[in-house]
């Protein structure tokens, strides 16, 4: 009889250790399959019906965890101003780290804390916080690129690394380095090395490229920048990053270019328009228009590399027996017809679109094209060979004027084709200055280099003003 009892009772000792056992394994299943689906609210609740007064120390470690974790990710999922919840659940995280930060005692919760903290500065709405988050991120990488679980340490690097380059929630304008996030490139390059799946090569390719692009580095660095972002075009259009690859690769060559090293040993760096234009046209050719968000951005691109342009810039008022230049830009031409024409200020520049009233639509910024010159024969006339090879290289000159110019102002006019730029060139020994009020106006009317007034001067003084929901302007003659 007390031996039945005996073995009754040690059965009763045997089994009774199994039953919370049982039900932790089933509860925290339960949570993980809520997690993983993104309900972090109801794995919080799975989770918190565990009684951890009996669980072991890890799994303890771990339920905290899990509690911590799925407080700040369902709240944030609720759209709430309040940030008790957000506050408590960093707390609790930073603890976990705390209280096991030594090298030999971070464990899985330690690495898992980390990641924690990183997407809650990272990931949240309206958060962004690289800064914040890149520590954490780095600390995790850290940790897994050390566990002797080959298949489950790659699959864990290569989930932060691109969740870190590309996070959940991102505006349709955003790209890697936005928001001046960039992984350090021997962590992408650690990421390569396990990587398998061609998507993945062809991605971390890209952020290898987008990388050297954004924090420049040394030259050799920098060389590396188009042989990357081709290897991440390799994959072609069946992988994800191929788009980005293409216009951002395009980016590079028509801003950067190629890098080489001389024989000097000097370095040189030269945009390549016509690689540019070669990635630009690849997009436009191989995605339609709403297949790629970079459709009309690659056609702008395409427009403002072959699209002809001339530009003249006068930059200075020029003294009497002063040297005259001014700057010549040009793009996609042979030939630049240039003239000057003499005209009156006084009488030749109008701010109406009526020509023959005084009232009318203000129109202050195209004044100086409504210029007439039909008819004026021009007191300069010459042309300007522009040395184009078809390479779409911008052509940029400082051009003198030959010989010196009487007193007064002239319309410099270049020209090719239909094309056409203006802008003013005044030699003078006189200087006008100006100081109105709401209510009125103060001219001064001065010899440029002693200051002395000069009386009798016919000045036409322009104003500009709103009403009616409309601009107007009118003309003041007014003799000094």
């Amino acid at each position: 009889m007390k031996t039945s009892i005996s073995i009754a009772l040690l059965a009763l000792f045997y089994f009774l250790p199994t039953a919370p056992q049982a039900d932790y394994s089933r509860l925290k299943a339960e949570a993980e399959q809520f997690y993983t689906a993104g309900s972090y609210a109801r794995a919080n609740e799975a989770y918190g019906k565990i009684d951890k007064a009996k669980l072991e120390p890890a799994e303890m470690r771990w339920v905290d965890f899990r509690l911590a974790d799925t407080l700040w990710r369902s709240q944030a999922a609720t759209q709430t101003a309040d940030t008790t919840k957000f506050e408590l659940a960093q707390k609790q995280l930073e603890e976990l780290i705390r209280v096991n930060d030594k090298d030999d005692e971070r464990d899985l919760v330690w690495a898992q804390a980390h990641e924690s903290l990183a997407d809650f500065f990272w990931t949240r709405n309206e958060q962004m916080n690289w800064g914040s988050a890149w520590p954490h991120y780095q600390a995790a990488l850290d940790w897994w690129a050390g566990q002797s679980d080959i298949n489950q340490a790659r699959d864990r690097y290569l989930k932060i690394v691109f969740k870190a380059a590309e996070p959940p929630r991102a505006n349709q304008y955003y790209y890697y380095t936005y928001f001046g996030n960039y992984l350090p490139v021997d962590v992408l390059e650690n990421a390569l090395k396990i990587s398998a799946a061609q998507n993945q090569q062809a991605h971390l390719h890209f952020l290898i490229a987008m990388t050297m692009r954004y924090t420049g580095g040394d030259w050799e660095t920098r060389q590396r920048v188009p042989d990357e972002f081709e290897a991440a075009l390799q994959g072609g259009k069946q992988t994800d990053w191929y788009d980005d690859a293409l216009f951002h690769y395009g980016e590079w060559m028509n801003s950067t270019g190629s890098i080489n090293q001389l024989a000097t040993g000097e370095w040189q760096q030269e945009p390549d328009y016509v690689k540019a234009l070669e990635l630009f046209r690849r997009i436009t050719k191989e995605f339609t228009k709403g297949e790629t968000r970079f459709y009309d951005q690659a056609v702008e691109r395409i427009r403002q590399i072959t699209e002809p342009t001339v530009g003249v810039g006068v930059s200075n008022i020029f003294l009497p027996e002063s040297e005259l230049q001014f700057s010549l830009a040009a793009r996609n031409l042979k030939r630049v017809e240039l003239a000057l024409y003499k005209i009156d200020l006084t009488r030749d520049v109008r701010f109406t679109k009526n020509l023959e009233e005084d009232e009318g639509d203000g129109d202050l910024e195209g004044w100086i094209q409504k210029l007439r010159v039909a008819g004026r024969v021009p007191v300069k006339a010459w042309s300007k060979q522009i040395d184009s090879k078809g390479d779409h290289k911008p052509y940029s000159e400082e051009v003198r004027i030959d010989g010196k110019l009487p007193l007064g102002a002239y319309l410099l006019e270049a020209r090719s084709g239909s094309l056409s730029a203006r802008d003013l060139v005044l030699v003078t020994d006189v200087s006008l200055v100006l100081k109105s009020s709401p209510t009125q106006a103060l001219v001064y009317f001065a010899n440029a280099l002693t200051g002395a007034p000069v009386a009798n001067a016919n000045v036409i003084l322009w104003e500009s003003y709103y009403i009616n929901d409309k601009w107007h302007s009118r003309r003041n003659a007014q003799r000094l």
